[in-house]
């Protein structure tokens, strides 16, 4: 999307019109977080031996991870809704997102059926059922199907309530706190369970933009301010988490949003303070490719996993962690821009662009 380029007046740095900069980092570190968690995950079940410190890591932001997804996607729902139509984003979302929820279903099903002695999963035929009714039987790829219906959602409420953000809110926080009623089907309790973080991606959009005039002082002051209570906060997540389902115990859902909250802010300060440094620039290239990175890398890690365990016979945990954090970002870009160089524009969305 082309737009006129801005100067940020406290960095010189320059942005394409109201593009939030920090973003991609945030997209970027939450992608790592995300191959980092699925890497962990991968390797224990396939019996390597993973630290408990290096596991405890992706236990302690576990809760974090997709809501920020969640949250940023909202974020850029808020600005694209002072731009088009509902109908247009409904089209528009169905082509990047239901669409290669559909392909890379039916791809990741294939894959695991036919590479079955190698991977962690036991596919049958019949396991195509799973995408019409219980994605979270997909690994990864519940995410695409869950952030398009809440996105669906949000438009059918945004048009019904005439745009009430207040009511909204409200609405989404009571879908979130009685989720855990149909947690057993992911394709209901997925929407319940996100959608608060959505709408509060898209109607904290205005506020998040006039933020954007907060230097660096200011940035690390609320950092220091805040890591105190997020630390806190995670770590009553931790101690609870195996309890909030329970009888008479379900009120722990609602400190565990404030807790999720609180982890986002943090979260946002971090990406703002890389992002007004200009370090880590990795980041922001990751976050740009985010959504391939994030359909692609769980094939790539298992053929890493694969590769180096049956094959090379290396069992080092900090090797298998390595090559799967690098080789889970690289292969993906590098596949996309083969598609991109080959023409082929369909496996990741249908709009006649590929994008």
């Amino acid at each position: 999307m082309s737009s006129t380029a801005l100067t940020n007046k406290h960095t010189g740095k320059a942005t394409e019109g109201t593009r939030l900069g920090w973003v991609d980092y945030a997209r970027g570190l939450a992608i790592l977080l995300v191959i980092f968690r699925h890497t962990m995950v991968g390797l224990r079940r396939s019996g390597i031996m993973v630290s408990d410190n290096l596991y405890y890591i992706q236990e302690f932001l576990l809760n974090v991870r997709m809501p920020v997804f969640f949250i940023l996607s909202g974020v850029f729902l808020g600005r694209t809704l002072q731009k088009r139509s509902l109908r247009s984003i409904a089209a528009n979302k169905t082509a990047n997102l239901l669409y290669p929820y559909l392909v890379w279903s039916v791809i990741l099903i294939t894959f695991q059926i036919v590479l079955s002695n190698y991977t962690n999963s036991q596919r049958s035929w019949t396991d195509y059922k799973y995408i019409l009714y219980q994605p979270r039987e997909l690994d990864h790829m519940w995410y695409l199907l869950a952030l398009f219906n809440t996105t669906m959602l949000f438009l059918v409420c945004y048009n019904a309530l005439k745009r009430q953000p207040l009511l909204h809110f409200i609405l989404a926080v009571v879908l979130y706190y009685f989720h855990y009623l149909v947690y057993d089907y992911s394709l209901v309790s997925d929407i319940m369970y996100n959608y608060v973080f959505l709408v509060f991606g898209v109607y904290m959009y205005e506020r998040i933009a006039r933020m954007e005039n907060l230097d660096l002082k200011k940035l690390g002051l609320l950092f220091i301010i805040t890591v105190p209570v997020f630390i806190a906060g995670q770590l009553f997540w931790l101690n609870h988490i195996n309890d909030h389902y329970q009888p008479l115990r379900t009120i722990y859902l609602l400190p565990f949003l404030a807790i999720i909250f609180v982890a986002s802010l943090v979260y946002y300060l971090v990406s703002r303070i890389l992002y007004e440094l200009q370090v880590a620039k990795f980041l922001a290239w990751i976050g740009k490719y985010s959504l391939y990175i994030y359909i692609v890398h769980v094939f790539v890690i298992a053929m890493v996993r694969v590769g180096f365990v049956k094959f090379l016979h290396i069992e080092n945990q900090y090797v298998l962690i390595l090559s799967s954090l690098v080789l889970g970002i690289i292969i993906p870009v590098l596949f996309h821009k083969l598609l991109v160089k080959l023409n082929i524009k369909y496996l990741f969305s249908f709009n006649k662009s590929g994008k």
